[in-house]
């Protein structure tokens, strides 16, 4: 029977429950990488895990090895982790990175959130990312999926747009849903990540976590990842300025988005087939390339 490990039982003050899945939802790793990063700012510590046997095809998130000189020095399985950071404060936080399941999702959503019950978790948030037709010159949008209504004013006074969608579903939503009927209050957010940036969005990480600073009224120390996101702002325009193919693409793009006056949620737009075909890893690589031809 499938059930959570425990490492260690903490004991905490109604602590927020922030969730962070690989897979599907995880457009330019703002979902990966947000809880990355507050496991490693927060020094979070791991207190408890959920088996990955029978929730999914180990074929899709193969084990990682370390060997040197043909010996195998070391074997990582992929997990499902959650770490809990204490606050002075009193606003205590768990932190839960993993991998969107394949397979089981009620058997999943249960024991992640019994564990949210057993430890009296006072609300969910769920950080997700999204490809979106909008140019990386604008500010960040961050969208928002709430499960009660009472949430809906909170929202809208963090300055979060509200969701408009139609289609196929993540766990975040499915959590959100089967979390609203244990009573918990949930809100999943959203950042929404230009379709031609496919590498990691530093930008995008620092807006969905601005926003959940916010919601949360906590005061997080977010000023290492702005000074990250303005230098890989510097950073796609410098590329962008190099090819005159991609500075029309995006000026046709801010066209669009001035006139709109508002993205286009999850990315429905129509474009032609040329547009989607420009990434900024190709970019990226040409001119990995030219400097080690330089050196």
């Amino acid at each position: 029977m499938d059930e959570i490990i425990y490492h260690e039982i903490p004991s905490l003050n109604q602590p927020y429950l922030i969730a962070g899945f690989e897979g599907w939802p995880n457009a330019a790793e703002v979902s990966s990488f947000s809880l990355q990063h507050l496991v490693e700012t927060l020094k979070a510590k791991r207190f408890a895990s959920i088996p990955m046997e029978n929730l999914y095809e180990m074929s899709s998130n193969r084990p990682a090895a370390i060997i040197k000189d043909g010996r195998l020095m070391e074997l990582n399985f992929p997990g499902n982790h959650f770490y809990y950071s204490k606050d002075p404060s009193g606003k205590d936080l768990i932190l839960f990175s993993g991998i969107e399941p394949h397979l089981g999702w009620d058997i999943f959503t249960d024991l992640f959130l019994d564990l949210a019950q057993r430890f009296a978790v006072h609300q969910l948030f769920t950080l997700g990312g999204t490809y979106d037709y909008i140019p990386h010159t604008r500010p960040t949008v961050v969208s928002a999926v709430f499960n009660q209504e009472g949430l809906k004013d909170e929202i809208i006074e963090a300055g979060l747009n509200l969701t408009e969608y139609v289609g196929p579903i993540s766990i975040h939503t499915f959590l959100l849903e089967a979390a609203g009927k244990r009573g918990l209050k949930a809100v999943s957010l959203w950042g929404h990540t230009p379709q031609y940036l496919q590498a990691r969005n530093i930008k995008v990480v620092y807006g969905v976590l601005k926003k959940l600073n916010d919601l949360m009224r906590t005061e997080m120390d977010l000023s290492m990842l702005e000074s990250a996101s303005d230098y890989f702002d510097q950073q796609v325009n410098e590329l962008v300025n190099q090819d005159p193919k991609l500075r029309e693409m995006i000026s046709n793009l801010e066209e669009a988005y001035q006139k709109s006056g508002r993205p286009s949620p999850f990315g429905k737009r129509e474009e032609s087939k040329e547009d989607k075909v420009v990434y900024i890893q190709a970019f990226l690589k040409r001119q990995e390339d030219e400097e080690k031809k330089e050196n």
